[in-house]
Order: C-alpha cells, then sequence, then structure tokens
C-alpha cells in the first residue's frame, strides 16, 4: 500500500464528493468472468457491472466512458436469503487479496459483493496517481449493489433469492475506510441501504459517524500508513452504537489481507460477530464481540453501546 502517507490529512475537503446519481437497472449490466469455484461453505466467482453513467477518468492515459466494475461475489451455500457485505479494497488492493476473510464471512453466512475499482486496484498501472478518485467509489459501490440486488430477483442467477435486501453491510480498508465512511455518513454519496459499517485501518474524511447504523471501526496502534489517532478520534467523535477494536502492534493491512498474521483469527472473528449482532440481530453476539476482541497483548476493544438502538 505505498503511497498512503500522502492521505493520512485527507478531509471531505481534499477532493471532490460530489457522487453521480445511482441509477437502478431494470436489468442488470453484468457478465460472469469466472466460473464458480465450489467450497465447503460457499460459492465464489466473478460478475462484471458496466456503469454507463459515469466515466473512468485517468490522472494519464485515455478517458473512458463508463466505468466497468469487475467484483467478486461470495456466496454461503444453502437457501438464503443472506445478509450482504460490500466491500471496498484499499489502494493499490484488489479483492483477489482478501480471500481468508472473505471466505470466513461466507462460511459464517454472508454474501460478498467486493468490486475492483477501476483507478485504484492493484492491477492498474499507477494507482497511486489516482487517488482522486476515491470520489466516484461510493458510486461504484452503491452501483454494485443495485446490480447485485437486480441478480437476487433473477430466476437464472446464482444469487437468485439469496440476499436479504433488509441486511446490507459495508465494510472497507484504507482508501476503501475512506469510501465507506462517505457511502455511509457524507450527505455526497449516503446510500441509505447500508445497516452497519466496519472501517479497517481506514482514512477519515470530514464526516462525523452519526449512529444512524452501528459502526465498527478497528486499527492498529502501530499502523505505519495510517496514524492510529485518527481512529481514535474518529470513534470519540462518533455517536452510539459504535466500538473500537485496537490491534497492539499490527501492520496496517497484512491482518485483513491474505499475510499469515498472529492477529488473522482476531479480525475473523470479531468481524463476524460484528455482522451477526448488526446484522442478524443476535444479541449474544456483543458479548462474543467483546471476549473475541479481547487477547491480552494483542488487542482490545471499547464499546459507546453493547446493543443497537
Amino acid at each position: 500500500m505505498a503511497g498512503l502517507l500522502v492521505l493520512c490529512g485527507c478531509t471531505s475537503g481534499d477532493v471532490n464528493t460530489a457522487a453521480s446519481p445511482r441509477q437502478t437497472p431494470s436489468e442488470p449490466s453484468t457478465t460472469a468472468t469466472t466460473q464458480p469455484r465450489r467450497l465447503p461453505g460457499h460459492t465464489s466467482w466473478t460478475e462484471t457491472f458496466v456503469d454507463r453513467s459515469r466515466p473512468t477518468v485517468p490522472a494519464t492515459g485515455a478517458r473512458q466512458p463508463s466505468r466497468t466494475l469487475e467484483t467478486a461475489i461470495y456466496r454461503p451455500n444453502g437457501a438464503g436469503p443472506f445478509p450482504l457485505i460490500v466491500f471496498s479494497h484499499g489502494l493499490g488492493g484488489h479483492p483477489e487479496k482478501f480471500t481468508k476473510l472473505f471466505s470466513a464471512w461466507a462460511d459464517a453466512g454472508f454474501a460478498i459483493a467486493a468490486p475492483a475499482f477501476p483507478l485504484t486496484n492493484s492491477h492498474t498501472a499507477d494507482p497511486n496517481s489516482n487517488i482522486p478518485d476515491v470520489e466516484q467509489q461510493p458510486g461504484d459501490v452503491s452501483f454494485v449493489l443495485d446490480n447485485v440486488l437486480a441478480l437476487g430477483e433473477l430466476p437464472r442467477s446464482r444469487l437468485f433469492h439469496a440476499i436479504d435486501a433488509r441486511k446490507i453491510g459495508a465494510s472497507g480498508l484504507s482508501l476503501g475506510g475512506l469510501t465507506n465512511y462517505l457511502l455511509v455518513y457524507d450527505e455526497c454519496c449516503r446510500d441509505q441501504r447500508i445497516a452497519a459499517a466496519q472501517v479497517l485501518d481506514g482514512i477519515r474524511p470530514d464526516v462525523t459517524p452519526d449512529g444512524h447504523v452501528p459502526l465498527l471501526i478497528a486499527h492498529a496502534d502501530t499502523d505505519p500508513a495510517l496514524p492510529y489517532t485518527s481512529a481514535k478520534e474518529a470513534f470519540d467523535d462518533a455517536r452510539a452504537p459504535a466500538w473500537l477494536l485496537t490491534l497492539h502492534g499490527a501492520s496496517h493491512a497484512s491482518q485483513w489481507e491474505d499475510d499469515i498474521t498472529p492477529f488473522d483469527d482476531i479480525a475473523q472473528r470479531s468481524t463476524i460477530d460484528f455482522w451477526d449482532a448488526t446484522l442478524n440481530g443476535d444479541a449474544a453476539a456483543f458479548t462474543r464481540l467483546q471476549q473475541d476482541a479481547t487477547v491480552p497483548g494483542l488487542s482490545s476493544i471499547v464499546a459507546k453501546a453493547t446493543t443497537t438502538p
């Protein structure tokens, strides 16, 4: 995630965060680009969604008239419907870097839709030069959500009747955390369908979490790219219900991506507990969250509420 240090002071005033209005398609603009890979608890594949209402404008190179969003889909095996998590990767990230986390979520009963943003993913030539495109990423997430929900209504789709549209969570890492803050809290791009949010070692823009959905902020206190103080300040400013999970001695992204770290089990269990509590209404999951996030020497958690409003 090289280059993120330049974003430590980023606020929504640093970029134009006005997003184009969402357009909900009557027929999803999608092409399946991979064959499904069936694992014991879930199936995963890639869908490609094309938003023709907004352009892709790189810092260098040719402007494209549309935005192409290759999206990793994880579907729990079984009848459903399942809660859905939309996930935003970081700068120079990609959904392919999160297979362990997504598999854990899917095996726990959550569907996932994770787009590769057109200009900031690891397959682009120079994602660092395209940081201003973050202004478009909340619109990308909402467009993907439109299409995934539309697929859930199509009998020929592998997502037919698989998604519970009342139970949608949003999560994001680093620059994806900034995307998530804008998607959930900023007037520019707020998507009212989001029922719970996670920000993982994220960049905080100039917005205040207003408590209309539960929020889990997770951050390493030794994050070399984005200061822990920004997460602490976001939590202090946030209205309940909110939680701050601190990973003691962790790095910036490795505990969330596919690297093997001492924090992997904590990251997976704690995020699943939060989704269970907030999307599935499992009151006991709040207790599990406190337990799974409290590991001496590795992690701790504080809360502004122990239940949702």
